[in-house]
């Protein structure tokens, strides 16, 4: 496939670190910048975060740049039991010397997708509060995106509530704006987000490499053994997370998408959810309707196997 041109807006806990990791090592993927938000951890735990594990992929001189601190409108306490309080579940990596961008993570966004010489894929793995701001302040932005794929929402169970799922439940208004952009999106939501495993003798291998990137790929599946309601495990788990975004990104063909109008709850018990409306009778509901839904690539199924070898094959090429 040819070379597709990417930004990544990240709240780097466990899971982005895989998909940066993997992003970094895809031979068909070119990353222009980083932009972090707060999420899984502090705005500057994400940031150091982010520079250290581009550290240990050996990547470039990659742009990062700092973002929002909170949510758009409502303020609410961030869940960070999974990823532990430093985000990477007590993984040290070594002091990084990479530098932060002088301009903030939205400008950061706009001077990056407006330069590309080629339309850019925004890839969103976490509350999606820079992506919104950077949509309203710079709507420019959008002739020289070619989609956004962000990983969040659900169309059946939430995570952090019974129907929300945690970067959509963040904020959901910038997840709103961003639905409602025009821009041609993507929705990797838990339907698929929690199947999604690599087998634990892979994590063990990785984590006795000598190589710096497999052996954090490693340790991140090694520790990812936390329950999705924070209670600690000492079970492998093995799910690769928002890296799954990125497979899909690379190997559509591994996933089964349907196209559905989706709107996310803004108030009440279901605030944050994603309301995906599978009806046949859907599309055509929404076109006779005043206040049509924007309808979204919903990734609803995946062959696991092939999927999580997609991934294993990016990470082995690390020590090719």
């Amino acid at each position: 496939m040819p070379a597709r041109t990417i930004v990544l807006d990240v709240d780097t806990g466990t899971d982005d670190a895989l998909a940066l990791l993997y992003a970094v090592a895809h031979p068909d993927l070119t990353i222009r910048a980083v932009s972090c938000v707060a999420g899984n951890a502090s705005l500057e735990r994400v940031v150091a975060n982010t520079q250290q594990v581009l550290d240990a992929a050996g990547a470039p001189d990659i742009p990062v740049g700092a973002g929002a601190r909170k949510a758009l409108v409502e303020r609410v306490q961030q869940e960070s039991a999974f990823h532990g309080e430093d985000g990477l579940a007590g993984i040290v990596l070594p002091a990084t010397a990479r530098t932060v961008s002088p301009l903030n993570a939205v400008e950061l966004l706009r001077q990056q997708v407006v330069e590309a010489d080629s339309p850019v894929t925004l890839v969103a793995l976490a509350p999606q509060t820079n992506i919104a701001l950077l949509l309203t302040l710079h709507p420019e932005v959008t002739d020289h995106l070619e989609r956004i794929v962000f990983m969040g929402g659900s169309a059946s169970v939430g995570n952090v509530t019974a129907v929300a799922e945690f970067n959509v439940w963040l904020d959901p208004e910038a997840a709103t704006c961003v639905l409602e952009s025009g821009v041609p999106t993507a929705m990797y939501g838990l339907d698929v987000f929690n199947r999604l495993t690599v087998e634990e003798e892979h994590a063990r291998r990785y984590a006795a490499s000598d190589h710096p990137a497999q052996q954090l790929v490693g340790e991140l599946l090694l520790r990812r053994g936390a329950r999705a309601d924070g209670l600690s495990s000492q079970a492998y788990v093995g799910g690769i997370g928002d890296a799954g975004a990125l497979v899909y990104l690379t190997r559509p063909e591994l996933f089964t998408v349907g196209r559905h109008p989706v709107r996310v709850d803004l108030a009440g018990l279901g605030r944050g959810q994603t309301v995906v409306d599978r009806r046949p009778v859907a599309q055509e509901l929404q076109a006779r309707s005043d206040d049509p839904w924007p309808t979204v690539e919903v990734v609803l199924d995946l062959d696991v196997q092939q999927a999580a070898r997609a991934f294993t094959e990016v990470v082995d090429a690390y020590a090719a």
